[in-house]
């Protein structure tokens, strides 16, 4: 109850207390994540900034309002409980998936739409009503990433899909298996094992040539030394797991030429180029989710022209029906289930000690 006095105390005191379409904020903007939070904040009021300016939508100006989750779930339901009481027409937000997830599920029962920016947990993607879209792809689109790779660039590959037995480990694995979609050994380790004789032996008597692994940067990089210390150079492929030191201080020469996904980083977008200056001026960065906070409220507002401000379902549905609009990440389009296609990774590649983004990409 204190979330929703102090949002309409907001409202009046500042004179909002008219302010036609409300675009609620979700995150976490005190605690150990109060970066994100806030850079949430800043990109969604530069976006806000922007579409007022030019009329706003249909006529109707845009007005912030902030909503602090702490990433805590009781913190998020109270939010979101305070968002249906003062009639957001849109929540941008949350940060972390859990929170995300239990504040959808309140917008959902409300028929407000909800953009995710950040959260990209599988859980939150399954979880999740009609409601939702998210910028963010889930993390386990790498394996489809990679599994799709491997089919395209290196067809004759015979590939073993290596997991380290935890949920995660085996999500990934599975994932994998579904969309490479041909015949591939699979091989479960231990969690920081030192003994890969039975990889070794399994490798060799299949002649695997290809691996992924879904495992843990540690392991990774021991299984890689592994092979190459019993005379096996294999191509490896991974997730944003492996793009951290650990990989290449266990892996040393042997990581050279490994690839692996991670996220688009959003300043790169040519369409970026104005709102960094923007921010920049404005006294902010355009770093973490400053930028997927801004193209949230793009997108609510290119749904909303379309099919008007103030019908839910209908903004929902038209941000996934994989129609393209056009946003400071560049255009953006979504599946039925919300999901942003095709997955806003890129490839990047270890040598010499170091990662960089792979030249091709592709």
């Amino acid at each position: 109850m204190r979330f929703v006095v102090s949002l309409f105390a907001l409202l009046v005191c500042c004179g909002y207390a008219h302010a036609d379409i409300i675009i609620g904020v979700a995150g976490p903007m005190t605690g150990q994540y109060q970066i994100f939070g806030q850079q949430m904040k800043n990109g969604a009021q530069a976006a806000i900034d922007e579409i007022n300016a030019k009329g706003g939508v249909s006529g109707e100006l845009l007005s912030l309002n902030v909503g602090d989750d702490g990433c805590d779930n009781r913190k998020s339901e109270d939010v979101a409980k305070g968002f249906v009481s003062i009639g957001a027409s849109v929540v941008i937000g949350h940060f972390c998936s859990n929170s995300a997830l239990v504040g959808a599920k309140i917008y959902e029962a409300a028929n407000i739409p909800m953009i995710s920016p950040d959260a990209s947990l599988p859980l939150f993607a399954e979880g999740a009503g009609w409601n939702v879209v998210r910028i963010a792809s889930r993390d386990d689109a790498q394996a489809d990433m990679a599994a799709l790779r491997i089919n395209q660039k290196v067809p004759e590959a015979i590939v073993a899909v290596i997991d380290d037995g935890s949920s995660a480990g085996k999500a990934l694995a599975n994932r994998f298996t579904a969309t490479y979609g041909k015949a591939s050994t699979a091989i479960t380790i231990k969690l920081d094992t030192n003994d890969f004789s039975s990889l070794i032996a399994d490798v060799k008597l299949h002649s695997v040539n290809t691996i992924f692994l879904a495992c843990t940067a540690s392991d990774a990089g021991n299984i890689a030394a592994a092979l190459e210390a019993n005379g096996l150079k294999l191509k490896i492929y991974g997730t944003d797991s492996l793009l951290v030191d650990q990989f290449w201080a266990n892996a040393n020469e042997a990581g050279e030429d490994t690839r692996a996904t991670f996220a688009i980083d959003p300043q790169s977008a040519p369409q970026a180029k104005l709102a960094i200056e923007s921010l920049k001026i404005a006294g902010f960065t355009a770093d973490g989710a400053t930028l997927p906070s801004y193209a949230a409220v793009q997108l609510y507002a290119a749904a909303a022209e379309q099919t008007g401000a103030h019908n839910g379902k209908g903004i929902a549905e038209y941000l996934r029906s994989g129609k393209t609009s056009e946003t400071v990440l560049g255009p953006l389009a979504f599946d039925a289930k919300g999901e942003v296609q095709p997955p806003r990774f890129v490839w990047y590649k270890w040598s010499n000690g170091a990662f960089s983004v792979e030249a091709s990409n592709n």
